[in-house]
């Protein structure tokens, strides 16, 4: 019986497959694991994939595991965040600070604490 589950990393690896119009076969091939691990997530047999298969899926797409991973809610922070939205809000900071504030923050952070 197939099980409909559609969870994140489902999405996110059918929508890598489809933008590199390359077959979960091919992924599994190149990535050096086996078609049916693949397989099993693909249909939500295995919802949480160890490391070394994410590393091997993300090798048989030719892409790092931070590329793989980053989407929610794997790319979140605790609060909800993700790094960009951080990345938003310190640029935004850096802009409202003069210069001698900036550097005052520089040193700040280059001192070992």
């Amino acid at each position: 019986m197939m099980n409909n589950y559609k969870s994140p990393l489902i999405k996110r690896l059918n929508s890598l497959f489809a933008a590199r119009d390359v077959t979960p076969n091919r992924v599994a091939m190149l990535g050096g694991m086996r078609q049916s691990s693949l397989s099993d997530i693909l249909i939500g047999r295995t919802k949480e994939p160890r490391l070394d298969t994410l590393q091997s899926i993300a090798r048989g797409l030719g892409i790092s595991l931070t590329e793989l991973l980053d989407f929610p809610p794997y790319n979140q922070r605790p609060d909800g965040s993700s790094k960009k939205e951080e990345e938003s809000r310190w640029e935004k900071l850096g802009n409202a600070l003069t210069a001698d504030e900036k550097e005052r923050v520089r040193k700040i952070l280059s001192d070992d604490i």
